[in-house]
Parts: structure tokens; sequence; C-alpha cells
């Protein structure tokens, strides 16, 4: 089964609270709580856990991270749980959930002799330090960079170590050569831009296939049930090498589940191209010191969709029988406007116990 798809439909399961509501117009005023196509959102294991594994939504589609347990109303049979009766916690997402990313970094020619690199590379390593700093164990980064040849270079392949991506980041620094005579030693390397010897041209169109495909294969392979990928491309310019045309580009990406976002610096930038590869944000930034917020505004967002799922836990007070929970939940918005959703399943309790509990 391919990974999750870009909006919730036939292979999404969306129970919702409000949404339905024919005087609720507009998708935005709701939350939708989905579970994979497949997979039963409620487990039980004895002497009495309930579990339930969701991601919430608003309705048109926007991820909402960080709920708090607080934020989850749990109903038995149409009635609340008391809390001093039922004990709950929002736990990790575990061996549940997996968000793969590519952060893909155009080196060619133009970015190293502009001078440009040490701000590139610290505003990616803001990046890094956000999306695997939040200790999700669910997130997986690899970085790719690329120049005028036919493959982009794994920097650093999958990873959910923060470490590791940093220091791969700082190996870039290293410089190689110094003169375009010494590139002879180093294969498939052309010119000599300081760092390390490269190709000094532009293969964006076919670096993007490249990362796309590295990406939904790996997810592909993933054992994992709930996954969701994301391509995150930083360009100086537009594709020079002609390997791949623009339009054969595209249509791989379209192609692909994955979330899509664009970084794009200076005036050479072709902003049609970044914008339609980039349809989940994209960041025209006209002077180098933006870099950071572009990266920082992206950053946000993918880690928003790997933090939009929840494993909720609680013990139940049941002891037999076939039982519906009901999670409502209920979001605040920065507008003040509260948002509601919620999803219902049965279970059964036959063997329930008392003696139940909850790792914090």
């Amino acid at each position: 089964m391919r990974y999750i798809v870009r909006h919730a439909g036939s292979a999404l399961l969306a129970l919702l609270l409000g949404c339905g509501d024919a005087t609720m117009t507009q998708a935005s005023r709701c939350l939708s709580l989905t579970v994979p196509e497949g997979q039963e959102p409620v487990t039980v294991s004895q002497p009495a856990r309930v579990s339930l594994f969701f991601g919430v939504d608003t309705c048109d589609g926007q991820p909402v991270s960080g709920l708090s347990a607080e934020a989850f109303e749990v109903q038995e049979n149409g009635k609340p749980l008391s809390v001093l009766e039922s004990r709950r916690v929002v736990r990790p997402k575990g061996q549940r959930y997996r968000m793969g990313s590519v952060l893909l970094l155009d080196l060619s020619g133009s970015v190293l002799r502009s001078g440009d690199f040490p701000t590139l590379k610290d505003a990616a390593s803001r990046y890094v330090r956000t999306v695997l700093g939040a200790r999700d164990e669910g997130h997986r980064l690899s970085i790719l960079t690329f120049d005028g040849r036919e493959h982009p270079d794994v920097l650093v392949d999958f990873t959910a170590d923060q470490a590791t991506a940093l220091q791969a980041l700082d190996s870039l620094e290293v410089r190689q050569c110094t003169a375009n005579a010494e590139c002879a030693a180093f294969p498939d390397r052309r010119t000599c831009a300081g760092w390390r010897c490269v190709d000094e041209s532009t293969n964006l169109n076919g670096a993007v296939v490249k990362a796309l495909d590295r990406l939904d294969g790996s997810l592909d392979q993933d054992a994992v049930t709930w996954k969701e990928g994301a391509l995150v491309v930083f360009t100086d310019g537009s594709d020079q090498a002609a390997r791949v045309s623009t339009l054969e580009m595209l249509e791989r990406a379209n192609r692909s589940p994955a979330r899509r976002f664009t970084i794009g610096l200076g005036a050479e930038l072709d902003d049609k191209t970044l914008k339609a590869l980039g349809p989940d944000g994209s960041w025209p930034v006209s002077k180098v010191g933006g870099l950071s917020d572009a990266f920082e505004a992206v950053a946000a967002k993918v880690t928003a969709r790997a933090n939009r799922f929840y494993l909720l836990e609680y013990c139940s007070p049941k002891r037999s029988g076939q039982h519906t929970v009901k999670v409502v939940t209920r979001w605040t918005k920065a507008d003040g406007e509260t948002l509601v959703g919620g999803l219902s399943r049965t279970f059964d309790a036959t063997g329930f116990a008392s003696g139940c509990e909850l790792p914090e």
C-alpha cells in the first residue's frame, strides 16, 4: 500500500462532529479525526487499557499539533468518563507512524562562489534542529545535495539522530581542493569551488526526480502502517543541465504523495516552477539574510504534520461486554474560535479487571 495520500478520501476513515452539520458550510470550522485504511483505531490490552491512534486536522486539511490530554474528552456509551475512575494520557506515536523527509540543497557553482554558503548551512542546520529536535522517534530525515551531475549526493541517509545530520552539514565546510586541476583525483567531479569539486551547472529537475524516487521508495519499504513524506528543496536558480525537462519533473512530482516545499534565493529564480514544485509552500527570498526565516517556516509546517498524530490511552472502568468509545476533540484557534471533531468506535471489555497502569 502506498503511503498516506494528500487528501482524506476513500483511503481514510473520518468520523466527524460538526463537519456533517448543514449549518457548518466552511470546512475550516471543524476538526477531522482520521485513521489509516485497514487499521482499527481502537485496541485493548489487559487489564483494562484502551488505546486509540488517529490524526487531527481541520476539515480543510490543516494539521493540528501539540494537543495535550486535556483537549480530548473520552466518552463511553455516550457519557463522559469520570477522571476519578479512569486515567488517560497522550503517548508518543511509537512504531505506528513515520514521517520521512528529504532536504535537497543546491550546491551548484553559483551557490558556492556567491559567498552565501555559510548562511545557507546555518539555515539548514536550524531546520534540522527543529524537525529532529522534538524527540519524535517517528521522523526520519535524509539530506541530499546537487549540482550539475546526474545524481545528487547523499550527504546523510534517513536518520532520526540530530547530531548525525548536523555533522553531515558541517562536513560541507571541509575544503577538498583549491584549484580545478586538483579535481582529477575525485571521480565524477569536473570543477572546483573551494569546498568540494562539483559540476558547476544546476541539475535541479533531475535532482528532484531522484530525491522523490528515494523518498517514495524508502516509505514504500517501511513496514509502519501510517506514513507520510515531505520534500524540501532549496535552490538559487533554475535548471541549467537540461538532463530532465521541467514538464517531466513536475509530472513526476505530482505522482508522489509527498508534501513539497521550496525555498528560492536571488533574482535568477523561476518563480512559476518553484510554486508548482512547492504546492504546500514556496518561499522566494531576495536576500540571503531571509533564508533562516524561510527554513524555519518550512520546518514548522513539516513538524506540524508529523505532530498531528496522537496515541491516546486510558483505563476503562468497564469489566465486560461491548461498548462504544468516543473521543471528542476541541481546539481553540488564535482568533478565539473553537473547533470540534470526534471519532467513535466499539471495543470489547471482556476480561477487564482492576490494576490498569499507564506509563507516563
